[in-house]
C-alpha cells in the first residue's frame, strides 16, 4: 500500500466542544464517503464524542437552571434548549445502534447510513450551539472555557 492509498485516519479528537463536533462531523462525512477507517477507530471517536455530548449536557443543565423566574422570550429559549439536551442523549443512544449494526455486519451501506448519522447529529449541534450562544451572551465564557 502505497502512501496515497492509505486510508485517512480519524485522528485524536480536539479539546474544545465546538471542534469535537466539526472533527466528528468530517470522520461521519468521511464514512459517508466509504472511508475505509477500522472499526476500533471509529468506536474510539465515537466513544469521545459521546463523551464530549454528555459532559456538554451535563455542564450546561446546571446553567440552565437559574433560580426564580425569567422573562418569557428566556424561558422559552431555555426550554428549547432543555429540550435539545434530551434529545441528544436520545441521538446517542441511536449513533449506538447504528454503530452495532456496522460492527455487526460491517459494509459501505451500514457505513453510510452511520455517517449520514453523525452528520445530523453534528448539524444539530452546531445549531443548538448557536442558540445557546444567543440565551447565554457572546461575553459568558462557555463552562468547559471558564478555566482558561
Amino acid at each position: 500500500m502505497t502512501s496515497s492509498e492509505r486510508p485517512e485516519e480519524i485522528g485524536i479528537p480536539p479539546s474544545g466542544f465546538d471542534e469535537v463536533v466539526d472533527w466528528f462531523d468530517r470522520a461521519s462525512t468521511n464514512l459517508v464517503l466509504l472511508e475505509p477507517y477500522p472499526l476500533p477507530e471509529v468506536r474510539t471517536a465515537m466513544h469521545a464524542f459521546e463523551r464530549a455530548v454528555r459532559d456538554h449536557v451535563r455542564l450546561y443543565e446546571a446553567r440552565l437552571s437559574p433560580p426564580g423566574p425569567l422573562p418569557r422570550t428566556l424561558s422559552d429559549a431555555r426550554a428549547i434548549l432543555r429540550s435539545d439536551h434530551a434529545w441528544f442523549t436520545i441521538s446517542l443512544e441511536q449513533l449506538e445502534w447504528f454503530y452495532g449494526i456496522v460492527d455487526h455486519e460491517d459494509h459501505g451501506g451500514h457505513r453510510q447510513a452511520l455517517g449520514q448519522y453523525g452528520r445530523v447529529v453534528a448539524e444539530a449541534l452546531r445549531r443548538h450551539r448557536d442558540d445557546e450562544r444567543a440565551y447565554f451572551g457572546p461575553a459568558l465564557p462557555a463552562p468547559e472555557d471558564a478555566s482558561r
